[in-house]
């Protein structure tokens, strides 16, 4: 599970953006991030920006309007995402690979 959050004040610079839907991860994968950042499965899923705040630190955002985070992997330079759109913000980067043995690693 992740070890923490941080307020969102739009200062975030977005280096990926990764969809979690039960589509584009394991289903388990889907089910233990869900689980971990306290979140209802949807059968849309969530788009995760991970990114870096401004002192430095890493930091992933939580949306959930997936059509949103698709468009932000197109192009997310310069984009402050608005708070409206984030339901969680996460002082960590969950581990997303497919060979991951777990999310919170």
């Amino acid at each position: 599970m992740w070890s923490g959050a941080f307020r969102y004040d739009g200062a975030v610079d977005i280096d990926r953006v990764r969809l979690v839907t039960p589509r584009t991860v394991t289903v388990d994968a889907y089910r233990e991030f869900c689980w971990g950042v306290g979140l209802t499965e949807r059968p849309d899923g969530y788009g995760v920006l991970l990114g870096h705040r401004d002192d430095g630190e890493v930091c992933a955002v939580v949306v959930d309007d997936v059509e949103y985070a698709r468009l932000l992997m197109e192009s997310s330079r310069g984009v402050t995402v608005p708070a409206q759109k984030v339901v969680r913000c996460l002082d960590c980067w969950p581990d997303l690979r497919a060979e991951a043995a777990s999310v919170w690693g």
